[in-house]
């Protein structure tokens, strides 16, 4: 910051320190705008939480996220404020990165948060959860705003949702991979039902999943990848890129069921960017033409 901005921030400091919370967040909208700064964030974040302006206040608090972690209290700002906007798995989530200890303590808050809803607010989430349910019924764009929105549901109205909906046939596969990572992140530790693109039922348990990029055959098939286009192709490695991970996005939480070759997944891939014939397993070509018709699909959605 310049001088005369510096001012204006230690301004906006004294009018929160006399509680002038509107004043204070006035100056500081206007100087996030000049001179993005975490500490800016920090401050503005606060003063519009102790004006009340919840919403408002969960709109830059999203932007930067991760400058809420580095110390307890403002962490548990945080919380408060996401607790405030009813984002209740948001809240889990934004609090599973922070030492366990603080997590204890704020699990508790979202807990006590997620049970005040359920005994003040029940004909509202029951809403909200039947519209949950009820995903599979349109179309993906708005399959995903649903998902999204779910995330305003206490835990235990999300998890009943979203068991429904690893077995709906009707919900999409990206969203159940969405779900289940969600679920991951989460730490939900039992047993799922998962129905998947070839209509099987399998069994997951989230809290013993990896990420998609955790994994040592992601990480292999990446590596075959480059190995066989990065120098020799680029345009077409950066194709065969994008659709390989638009296929692990659908495997996921089966790529290590689905993928045991990778090198001849990678043959199968590369054939199918050139439109050529592959010599992989049958097996493999089967996988990757159910999975090109959904991405087929994707691409020609408006």
């Amino acid at each position: 910051m310049n001088n005369e901005q510096e001012e204006r921030y230690q301004k906006a400091l004294q009018l929160m320190t006399d509680e002038k919370w509107l004043e204070a967040s006035s100056l500081l909208e206007d100087l996030i705008n000049e001179q993005p700064s975490d500490d800016v964030t920090k401050a503005l974040v606060l003063a519009l939480y102790r004006a009340k302006q919840y919403a408002r206040a969960f709109v830059y608090f999203a932007e930067q996220a991760e400058v809420f972690t580095g110390d307890k209290g403002h962490a548990r700002l945080a919380v408060h404020l996401l607790l405030h906007n009813q984002s209740y798995i948001a809240a889990r989530l934004f609090i599973t990165d922070l030492p366990l200890d603080w997590q204890d303590e704020f699990e508790t808050l979202i807990a006590e948060a997620e049970q005040t809803a359920e005994e003040k607010f029940q004909t509202t989430i029951q809403t909200a959860l039947r519209s949950f349910y009820h995903l599979g019924d349109c179309p993906l764009n708005e399959q995903q705003e649903r998902l999204g929105a779910a995330r305003q549901l206490p835990l235990k109205e999300y998890l009943t949702g979203a068991q429904f909906l690893l077995r709906d046939p009707y919900a999409h596969q990206l969203i159940k991979a969405a779900l289940v990572d969600t679920l991951r992140q989460l730490g939900v530790d039992q047993q799922m039902a998962l129905r998947w693109l070839d209509a099987r039922e399998y069994t997951i348990n989230p809290a013993k999943l990896s990420a998609i990029e955790e994994l040592p055959v992601v990480q292999e098939l990446h590596r075959e990848l480059a190995d066989r286009l990065a120098n020799h192709n680029p345009s077409e490695y950066q194709l065969a890129g994008q659709e390989l991970q638009m296929q692990l996005m659908l495997l996921y939480p089966l790529i290590e069921e689905k993928v045991t070759d990778p090198a001849g997944w990678v043959d199968c891939l590369i054939g199918r960017i050139r439109g050529a014939a592959s010599e992989a397993q049958p097996a493999i070509l089967a996988v990757q033409r159910q999975l090109g018709r959904v991405i087929d699909d994707l691409g020609e959605k408006p």
